[in-house]
């Protein structure tokens, strides 16, 4: 464990950034969030930072135990450790604000044990981490992304994060997609691309998931169990100024009627 420090800036600060510095800046995002504003609340669990964080046993293990070595500094209170994750957050995704980063991803069975994050971690992540905006894009949405679908409802409940799902004669997913969003909550604004009568074999194609108009998710994905888990799929995760233009333009297919919204 580390002592603190009366220097101008304290040795837990430190540790800290040394311990999160394997963690993306979204992911010290939510492990600031779990600190909550509760003295009396209970550390992170192990289970809980393998869940929020997805991350792997051994280092969940690792990061609770150093978080209680942490937590164990006399005077420390959560909301000090809070505002220093934060912090530190925030100075990273300053100092990479102008550059374009991009991060390979992945679906594949896990038995290949391929050394890339994973599609459905990274969407995970990036879901937690939006603070405005995400729109999700798809050919096809089926049950088995019901848990990347919980993820965006309970962004839009929790967090007031506006939500908007496009995809392909979405009315055919209103049905699961109503058990996902509790009756008395607001429902995401969805899209839909009908059939071209013109070109019957054109289809919106694109799989795509777009955060606060900075970070994008780019897959040959579907938006499906196998699509997710099990498939050999593809992508990049980006972030860029530049993927704002994304966002103008699917605002200007939906101005022209391209895509039609959905009650």
């Amino acid at each position: 464990m580390m002592n603190n420090s009366t220097g101008s800036t304290p040795n837990w600060i430190g540790y800290l950034a040394a311990i999160v510095s394997g963690l993306s800046s979204e992911q010290i995002l939510v492990l600031a969030e779990l600190y909550g504003n509760s003295e009396s609340a209970a550390l992170p669990s192990t289970a809980e930072l393998q869940r929020r964080l997805t991350l792997g046993t051994t280092s969940a293990t690792s990061l609770a135990r150093n978080l209680r070595d942490i937590s164990s500094i006399q005077d420390l209170t959560h909301r000090d450790i809070r505002i220093a994750l934060a912090s530190l957050a925030q100075a990273r995704m300053i100092r990479t604000r102008n550059d374009k980063v991009v991060e390979v991803v992945c679906t594949a069975p896990s038995r290949l044990g391929i050394p890339v994050r994973t599609t459905f971690a990274t969407a995970v992540e990036m879901i937690r981490a939006a603070r405005h905006e995400v729109i999700l894009i798809g050919y096809l949405f089926t049950e088995g992304a019901r848990e990347l679908l919980k993820e965006l409802a309970r962004a839009q409940i929790d967090r007031g994060v506006r939500v908007m799902l496009i995809g392909n004669r979405m009315d055919q997913c209103l049905p699961f997609l109503d058990a996902i969003w509790p009756a008395d909550s607001t429902r995401p604004k969805i899209f839909t691309r009908e059939i071209d009568r013109e070109d019957p074999m054109a289809a919106l194609h694109a799989k795509l998931l777009i955060c606060d108009n900075d970070a994008a998710l780019v897959t040959s994905a579907n938006f499906s169990y196998h699509g997710l888990h099990e498939n050999i799929e593809i992508g990049v995760k980006v972030r860029s100024a530049a993927i704002a233009r994304l966002v103008e333009l699917f605002q200007a297919m939906i101005a022209n009627g391209e895509l039609k919204p959905l009650p």
